[in-house]
C-alpha cells in the first residue's frame, strides 16, 4: 500500500560449510566453523580399487579423507613392530585424498602383489593427535578396517580433545603451550606404536615384560607426568594441564 516501507527481501541462509569437488569427482565438504572435513567418494569405485572390502565398510570409508599413509614391506614387519617398522611414510597434504587416489598413489609404488600399507583416516584434515581410523591393505589384496562404530568411537575422542584444547586456551594456555602437548602426545603415541604401554611407578615398558622403566622425554625445562592421568607442567606458575589418555 502507498506509505508502507517496502519489505525488505528474504536473503538465504548462509551455509557455515563449503563444498569443493576433488579431481576424482568426490565432493569435500568442509565445516568451517568447526574444521570438521567430510567427503563424498564413489562407493563403486572404493570397491574397484579395494575389491575385497565389503560394502558396509567401502560406505563408512566414503566419507574420511585419507591423510597419512605407512609403508610396509609386508604384513609380518607390521605385526612384528607397529608403525615404527615402517619404511615410510607420506602424509597427504594439504587436505588429504579419498581413499581411491591414496590407494593409487600406494599401488604405483609397489609391484604386483609386494607391500603393504596402513592408511589413516582423518576428520579434520589434519594428523590426529588421538587414534585415528585405520585400514589396512596387503598387496594381495586382503584388507582389514575399522568399521562405523570404531570410527564413531574414534570421532568422539577426537571431538572430546578438541574441546579439552579449547579450555585449555581459555585457561591461558599459549599457542606454543599447546604445540608442546601435541608433541608430547605424538611422543605417547609412538611409544604405543612400537608395543610399549605406561605403568604407574614404573614408566614405559614392553607390553608383557617385566622392564625397568625408561624416561620419556628430557624433562630439563618441561615436566611431562605420563599415565592415565597426568599433567603436563610447563614451567608456568600455577598452570597444570591434564592430558586425556585413549
Amino acid at each position: 500500500m502507498e506509505g508502507e516501507p517496502p519489505k525488505a527481501l528474504a536473503t538465504p541462509e548462509t551455509e557455515t560449510y563449503q563444498v569443493s569437488r576433488d579431481v576424482a569427482g568426490t565432493l569435500r565438504k568442509t565445516d568451517e566453523t568447526t574444521g570438521e572435513v567430510e567427503l563424498y567418494t564413489s562407493i563403486e569405485g572404493i570397491l574397484q580399487a579395494v575389491p575385497k572390502l565389503n560394502w558396509d565398510l567401502a560406505a563408512a570409508w566414503s566419507r574420511l579423507p585419507i591423510l597419512r599413509v605407512h609403508l610396509f614391506i609386508d604384513r609380518g614387519s607390521y605385526d612384528r613392530g607397529g608403525i615404527e617398522r615402517s619404511y615410510a611414510s607420506k602424509v597427504f597434504h594439504p587436505e588429504g585424498l579419498d581413499l581411491i587416489a591414496a590407494v593409487h598413489w600406494w599401488r604405483k609404488r609397489v609391484k604386483g602383489t609386494a607391500g603393504f600399507a596402513v592408511f589413516e583416516g582423518s576428520f579434520d584434515a589434519q594428523v590426529s593427535v588421538t587414534d585415528p581410523p585405520i585400514l589396512l591393505l596387503d598387496g594381495t589384496g586382503d584388507v582389514e578396517a575399522d568399521d562405523l562404530d570404531v570410527i564413531q568411537r574414534k570421532r568422539q575422542g577426537h571431538l572430546k580433545r578438541k574441546e579439552l584444547e579449547k579450555r585449555w586456551a581459555g585457561k591461558g594456555a599459549t599457542e606454543e603451550i599447546l604445540k608442546k602437548i601435541k608433541q608430547a602426545d605424538a611422543h605417547r603415541m609412538s611409544r604405543k606404536a612400537k608395543g610399549e604401554e605406561y605403568l604407574y611407578k614404573k614408566g614405559w615398558v614392553t607390553k608383557g615384560s617385566e622392564e625397568a622403566p625408561r624416561r620419556g622425554l628430557d624433562t630439563k625445562e618441561t615436566d611431562y607426568c605420563f599415565g592415565a592421568s597426568f599433567c603436563i607442567s610447563f614451567g608456568m606458575k600455577g598452570l597444570i594441564l591434564p592430558i586425556l589418555q585413549q
